[in-house]
Order: C-alpha cells, then sequence, then structure tokens
C-alpha cells in the first residue's frame, strides 16, 4: 500500500454567503458554479479557498477546498485534532503509525467454513444491554476496538467518505497482516457488494471483516434451532453469479435480541466477524434471485448500534411462559331424579305397514258421559218398608267383630318415589297404530 499524501485531508463541505452548502464537486459546475463567494469551512466558519484541478500537479488532480487559516478547536474537519482524540479514547486499540491511524482489529474464533448459514443452537446467555445502548460485556481489548471501528465509521461520515480521508486509515489484521486499507476492510451500504463478490468468488481473505449500514428492518425469526434476531438492509448494488445479476441482502442475526437492537428499527449497525454467503449453493441462490451476506454474532462486542431511536418499534421481545394455577373445584349441587322423556313413537316402516292387515283392529273405549244439565234427578227420599212400624228408628247394622278404627291417611313423602322407567320392550305394529288413530 502506498503512503497517503502529505498534503492532508481537504475540507468536504462549505457555506456561501448566502449560507448555501456545497459540495467540492459544486466547483467544476459550467458555465459557472452556483456558490457566490466568500466562503467559509462549514465546520468552524474559518475563511476557504478553492482550487480546480490540474492534471500538471499530482498533488490537485481533483478540484477541493482549502483553508486559508487554522482550523478552531471545536471543528469537526479538522482531522489532525480528531485522529488525536480518537487515539487518545481508544485504550490501545488505535495506533499513529507512518502517517496513518491503524485499527488493531482483536482476534475471532471462526465458527465455520464461508458460506454456509446453518447455525447449531447456542446456549442462552444473559443479557446486559437494553436496546443496544447500554454497556456491553467485553474483553479487554476486543469491545474497544469496535467501539473504534465505529467512530471511525462516524468521523468518515462526518467528511463525506472522501477518497482522501479514506486513505488516512488502515487495519492490522488479527493474524499479522499490516496496512490493510480501510475500504478493504470496512465496507458500507455502497460498497458491501464487493466483499460478497469476492466471497463467492472465493478470493477473499481469510480474515475478519467490518460491515455496517442502516438497520432498515428487525425481526425475529422462528428456525429448527430455535428462536433467533436478525436486522438487516439491502445493498445498494447487486452482485453476479454465473452471470445472472442477483439481490444483495446484509443481515446480522444473534440468539440474543439485545445484542444486535433488534428491539428498534431504526439508526445503523457495525458488525466484525467472518462474514459468509447464504445460501451457499449458488444454484439455489440463482433459483431465488437473491442471496444474503450474513454473520451471526457470538459474542455480545462484536456488534455496535448507534444514532438508534428507541420509538421505532422492531422485533417484539420473547414473552414469558405464564405460570399456571390450579382450578378451583367445581361443585354441582344434587339434582332430583326426573322421569325419563318418553319419545314419541316412530313411523311404521313399509315391512310393519305391509302385516297391518292380518292384526285385527281394537275399537276405541266409549267416551264417559259428562254432565250438561244441573237439574239432573239426584237421591230421592228414603223409602220406608212396609213392615216397619211408623216412627220407629231403623235399626242400626250391627258393628262387625274386630273392626279396626279408621285412621287419617299418612302425609305424602317428602321425596315423590322415582317413577320406573317404561319397558325397553318395543311395542308391535298395532300397537303404534292404534296410537296413532287415538292422536288423530
Amino acid at each position: 500500500m502506498g503512503k497517503p499524501a502529505r498534503r492532508g485531508v481537504r475540507i468536504p463541505f462549505v457555506r456561501d454567503a448566502n449560507d448555501d452548502r456545497y459540495d467540492r464537486f459544486a466547483i467544476d459546475v459550467k458555465p459557472q458554479p452556483p456558490f457566490v463567494p466568500p466562503l467559509r469551512c462549514d465546520g468552524c466558519g474559518i475563511r476557504v479557498g478553492v482550487r480546480h484541478g490540474n492534471a500538471d500537479d499530482p498533488d490537485s488532480r481533483s478540484s477541493h477546498y482549502f483553508r486559508l487559516e487554522d482550523h478552531k478547536p471545536d471543528c469537526r474537519f479538522d482531522l489532525q485534532q480528531r485522529g488525536a482524540a480518537l487515539v487518545a479514547g481508544s485504550q490501545g486499540t488505535v495506533v499513529r503509525r507512518e502517517g496513518q491511524w491503524r485499527l488493531k482489529c482483536p482476534p475471532l474464533g471462526r465458527s465455520g467454513p464461508g458460506g454456509s448459514a446453518k447455525r447449531p443452537a447456542a446456549p442462552a446467555r444473559p443479557s446486559t444491554n437494553t436496546r443496544g445502548t447500554g454497556p456491553r460485556p467485553t474483553s479487554k481489548r476486543s469491545g474497544p476496538a469496535i467501539a473504534s471501528a465505529r467512530r471511525i465509521v462516524q468521523l468518515l461520515q462526518d467528511f463525506g467518505d472522501d477518497p482522501g480521508a479514506v486513505a488516512q486509515f488502515a487495519a492490522v489484521a488479527p493474524n499479522g497482516q499490516r496496512d490493510i486499507p480501510w475500504d478493504s476492510f470496512c465496507y458500507s451500504r455502497t460498497s458491501v457488494h464487493t466483499l460478497a463478490q469476492a466471497l463467492i468468488d472465493g478470493t477473499a481473505p481469510a480474515i475478519p471483516f467490518a460491515v455496517w449500514g442502516p438497520a432498515s428492518m428487525a425481526d425475529a425469526v422462528a428456525g429448527k434451532s430455535g428462536e433467533s434476531y436478525v436486522v438487516q438492509y439491502a445493498a445498494r448494488h447487486p452482485v453476479t453469479v454465473d452471470g445472472k445479476r442477483l439481490q444483495l441482502r446484509v443481515a446480522l442475526r444473534s440468539t440474543d435480541r439485545d445484542w444486535i437492537a433488534a428491539g428498534t428499527r431504526s439508526g445503523n449497525f457495525l458488525g466484525y466477524g467472518y462474514w459468509r454467503t447464504f445460501p451457499a449453493d449458488l444454484a439455489r441462490a440463482r433459483n431465488r434471485g437473491w442471496i444474503e451476506l450474513q454473520l451471526w454474532a457470538d459474542e455480545p462486542w462484536q456488534v455496535e448500534r448507534w444514532d438508534i431511536d428507541p420509538a421505532v418499534p422492531g422485533a417484539p421481545a420473547r414473552p414469558s411462559t405464564p405460570r399456571r394455577t390450579p382450578a378451583a373445584p367445581v361443585i354441582t349441587p344434587p339434582t332430583t331424579p326426573t322421569a325419563p322423556r318418553l319419545q314419541p313413537d316412530p313411523l311404521p316402516g313399509p315391512e310393519e305397514l305391509r302385516h297391518q292387515d292380518d292384526v285385527r283392529p281394537v275399537p276405541p273405549p266409549a267416551p264417559l258421559p259428562t254432565p250438561t244439565d244441573n237439574s239432573a234427578p239426584g237421591p230421592g227420599p228414603e223409602q220406608i218398608p212396609a213392615d216397619r212400624p211408623a216412627g220407629e228408628e231403623p235399626a242400626k247394622p250391627a258393628p262387625e267383630p274386630d273392626a279396626q278404627p279408621v285412621l287419617p291417611p299418612p302425609p305424602p313423602p317428602a321425596h315423590p318415589p322415582a317413577i320406573p322407567a317404561p319397558s325397553t320392550k318395543p311395542p308391535s305394529a298395532w300397537h303404534r297404530w292404534l296410537r296413532r288413530l287415538r292422536r288423530s
């Protein structure tokens, strides 16, 4: 890798006399740039000059803004000042070597070959983070190193990912490989397709990479090995598999919701590790029309989240299993036995109707006479026999021997006796015919 230019990093954004903001591409607008001089730095307001690109000057091949005086202490476009603050707060994970800021990447065990998407079931780990905003358990250097990578990404965002600013940073791989260009180690939404294409073609080095981008989607996924969580986004550019262009998805997955802050669908995420493609079968990916670049986070320090908004919902938390309470016993009151309901007899079938002529019908009983006149004759006067003398009382009947006195009837029982069930013997055909005749 060549050494960075000594000219330093140009100012990426300026403000004109109308307080309009412009980047360096406005310098070459024809016939005249849109800004109105004088120009000042967008970070601290110092005076700024303009220089057009000149192919004869190796240090001025691109149009850029340059400062006419020193930056103010709080200017975000003072790269030297921000780089020194980065080293001071990195806990030894960022060093200044040969005019570059270099990130010391932490070692990481590889869980499987590249391209494999199957994930073995992992034991549940206690989470110490809420929505990805609190401190995570880290080792001495691992957590600070990934936090430094996130701060470098944010710094380069402020500079608009200017190639001159990107060239000021590099990485040192865990295997000892040094001076890895930053844009060959850390990939964004606009450049991640180059990493995925290298993994598909088998030309990517066997080192862990850092990939970052917006958390456009956060969700819970139910799989054979249990529930997991994912935050992902769609890459800006596709990849090519056997001549066919496939959509690329970038997914950061974990069995712990809080490690990747899957509870919110906002902000950005950065994942560090051995990224792989899914599915590993490229023919299957061609049939689906898409391929996924994914990373399973085995440790919480592999993930960084920033600029998140907890008000934007994402994957719901895993519901807890409610405790079962014993049901109260149900007490049923005693019931009084009742007589079974008599079901109406069914109509006779064809065979029964066929033999009805052989059965002699029984005439119905005569109806009882009902009195219709209240002047009906009642009992007449007593008839006196001819042999009894006049004035003599009629003889009383002699009492029967051993006659018992007449007792009052016993009181009715408190519970009436149960009515016996009718006989289950089915009635004959002529009985059923007789019943229908009475009903009619």
